[in-house]
C-alpha cells in the first residue's frame, strides 16, 4: 500500500514537470490577448467555427464535433491549473440550463502530458458518467479554443457551429453574472 502511494506521488510529480515544461515555452500572458493561442509559434485567433474533432472521454466513448454542431453548446476548456474549477463551473452552468436543451461539453486540455501516464491521468477524472470530460491529449481542440494562457474558459457556440461568446472563467469562484452571460449567449 505504501509503495503505491509513493508511485502515485512520483507519477503526479512527473506529469506536473512535463506539463510545466510545455507551459514554460509559452509567451508572457500580458504580451498578447489570451484568446490568441500560440500554436507551434504561430499566433492564431480563437476559431469562429467550432473546429472538427474526434476525441474520447474518460470512459473511452467517442465524442465528435457533430454532436455539438446540432445544438447550441457551451464548451468549457480547462488546462491543468483550471481543472478543479472546471468541474464546479460545469455543474453550475448545467443547473442554470435545466429547462434548456443546450449542451455543456467539458474538455481537458492535456497536451504535453506524457503518453506513459495517460492511463493514470484518465483514472483521476470523475467516475460519474453524467460528468464526462473529453480528453484532448494532442491539443486538437482544447488548445485552439483555450489558448496558452487562460487556465479555464467557456466558449458559446450556436447550433450553426459559430462562436457567440468567449469568456475566461475564474478559478476561484463561480460568478452568477458570468453564468447568466453564458446562458444569454445561447439564445
Amino acid at each position: 500500500m505504501a509503495g503505491r502511494w509513493w508511485r502515485r506521488c512520483l507519477a503526479m510529480l512527473m506529469v506536473s514537470i512535463a506539463v510545466q515544461a510545455g507551459d514554460a515555452k509559452a509567451q508572457d500572458a500580458r504580451a498578447r490577448d489570451p484568446r490568441t493561442p500560440d500554436v507551434r509559434g504561430v499566433a492564431e485567433p480563437v476559431p469562429d467555427l467550432l473546429p472538427a474533432y474526434r476525441l474520447l472521454d474518460q470512459f473511452n466513448r467517442l465524442v465528435t464535433d457533430e454532436s455539438v454542431r446540432r445544438q447550441a453548446s457551451i464548451v468549457i476548456v480547462a488546462g491543468r491549473s483550471g481543472a478543479a474549477a472546471a468541474e464546479r463551473w460545469t455543474v453550475r452552468i448545467r443547473e442554470a440550463l435545466v429547462p434548456s436543451e443546450a449542451l455543456v461539453v467539458a474538455i481537458a486540455d492535456l497536451q504535453g502530458a506524457p503518453k506513459l501516464f495517460r492511463g493514470f491521468i484518465r483514472s483521476m477524472f470523475p467516475k460519474d458518467t453524467s460528468n464526462a470530460v473529453v480528453l484532448d491529449w494532442d491539443g486538437v481542440i482544447g488548445r485552439r479554443i483555450r489558448g496558452d494562457k487562460a487556465p479555464l474558459i467557456a466558449a458559446v457556440y450556436g447550433a450553426d457551429g459559430r462562436l457567440r461568446d468567449w469568456i475566461a472563467l475564474s478559478t476561484a469562484q463561480q460568478d452568477p453574472a458570468t453564468v447568466r452571460r453564458l446562458v444569454a449567449a445561447l439564445n
